[in-house]
């Protein structure tokens, strides 16, 4: 290696992503790695609306925050709100690329957004001689065409410029082999799949960090989402009893301590924690609340089980169902939760920090991932991080999920989910694992049609 190569190496690395890094898994991922693993100085562009892993906080990465657009362009026409964003966010970028970050070796990109960070990026890299990689996750144009339709103008200029500025990027990485033959056989663009891997600390979590997690989380589950709220239920009695702390209130739900007098779950070997006879189960989704999620098809399944848990001779649990995440849906679908009559299943909302949702996800017993994918070619994080702490999860099925959940494995399980008649299939999601459950046989993945 001559001089002029080495100096180029030890030159930074940009990581730039036009969205909330701390909401970015995969490009966190590559942040660690090439700051970690490679040992390069990483500066990431991004927006930081939310905190980062602490994996993201090292010496040799460095934050640069880019300002969000000013909120009053959401009260423009769309269009004309669409191209002054573009604009406003093209101009910061350039700020921060041309006159604040130091000269780098290596972009890259985070695909979607396409618009207008691909041209800047591309212009960024002439300017000062760097390599352009692009990481495909999706195309930006798909999103778009969910709520504008395929053939509107814009929708079909999007593509264009994704298209046109695909072919000009030094290499390519997308998430999908589906994606690289569409880039390779349509877009005349080579691109190398690079799989989701979990971070190491996804994984089981202990008994010890559920009870932590959930004592944490007591005044979400304390808090009823519609009426006759089992969850709710649960926790309100215990202050009533003698001889207990409300930083147990937890024990009630999933886990007890022995050393708790008037504890009345069940007992424990020196003050070890248990999981109570009787918990209820506990399932966990994350999604960001858009389009190309649609959690009606949960709602569903809960009314179904509820109504299946409820008959005389059933024996399934009840059922905590905590969702994660933030999202333009949120607020239409928690308010369409809290007219729910249930009894035996109950919703919860949530936010967490980056520590606390591998450890929801560690202590869950089934995983729900109801992602679509706008262009049908790509495959949801949130799942490989299921597969991580080991959670069997539900996801919905089209066309290249198999390349990350195996309908195959589940057996007897997945052939009763297709025995189901048109109204029980979308709840069979949960109606089949509450059976798995109850006859405490493992449950692993499934697809479910929607």
């Amino acid at each position: 290696m001559d001089h002029r190569t080495r100096a180029r190496v030890a030159m930074p690395v940009w990581v730039v992503v036009l969205g909330d890094f701390g909401r970015s898994p995969r490009m966190q991922n590559h942040t660690t790695s090439l700051a970690q693993q490679a040992g390069l100085d990483v500066h990431v562009l991004a927006y930081t609306t939310t905190s980062l892993p602490k994996s993201c906080q090292a010496p040799n990465i460095t934050l640069h925050s880019l300002a969000p657009p000013p909120a009053w362009i959401a009260g423009l026409p769309r269009i004309l709100a669409l191209i002054l964003k573009a604009l406003i966010q093209a101009w910061a970028l350039l700020a921060n690329m041309l006159f604040r970050m130091p000269r780098p070796s290596l972009v890259l990109l985070q695909v979607p957004p396409a618009i207008p960070v691909m041209a800047v990026c591309w212009l960024a890299c002439w300017r000062h001689r760097a390599a352009l990689v692009l990481d495909w996750h999706n195309f930006g144009y798909t999103l778009m065409a969910m709520s504008m339709g395929r053939q509107h103008w814009l929708v079909r200029q999007a593509e264009g410029f994704e298209r046109f500025w695909a072919k000009r990027a030094t290499a390519s990485l997308c998430v999908t082999q589906a994606m690289q033959r569409e880039l390779a056989l349509i877009w005349d663009v080579q691109a190398t799949v690079f799989h989701d891997q979990p971070p190491a600390h996804f994984q089981r979590s202990t008994l010890e960090e559920q009870h932590a997690l959930l004592s944490k989380l007591q005044p979400l589950l304390a808090e009823p989402m519609h009426p006759n709220d089992f969850c709710a239920a649960s926790l309100r009695p215990k202050h009533a009893l003698p001889h207990t702390v409300p930083e147990n209130d937890a024990d009630w739900l999933l886990v007890s301590r022995s050393e708790c007098p008037g504890n009345h779950a069940s007992p424990t070997v020196d003050g070890q924690i248990e999981r109570r006879e009787g918990a209820p189960a506990l399932l966990v989704s994350s999604t960001s609340w858009t389009v190309d999620e649609d959690f009606r098809l949960l709602l569903d399944a809960a009314l179904l089980y509820d109504r299946e848990a409820g008959k005389e001779q059933a024996s399934l649990p009840q059922v905590l169902v905590i969702v994660t995440g933030k999202g333009p849906q949120k607020e239409m679908y928690k308010e369409r939760m809290r007219k729910l009559d249930l009894r035996h299943v109950a919703f919860r909302t949530a936010w967490l920090e980056p520590g606390d949702y591998p450890c929801l996800l560690g202590s869950a017993d089934l995983g729900v991932c109801l992602h679509t994918s706008s262009s049908g070619l790509d495959l949801p994080m949130k799942v490989v991080d299921m597969f991580g702490c080991s959670l069997p999860a539900c996801a919905v099925a089209y066309s290249c999920i198999g390349e990350l959940v195996q309908d195959g494995i589940l057996g007897e399980a997945a052939e009763r989910a297709r025995k189901h008649d048109k109204d029980r299939s979308r709840g069979a999601l949960l109606h089949t694992w509450g059976q798995q459950s109850s006859a405490s046989r493992p449950f692993e993945s499934v697809l479910v049609s929607q």
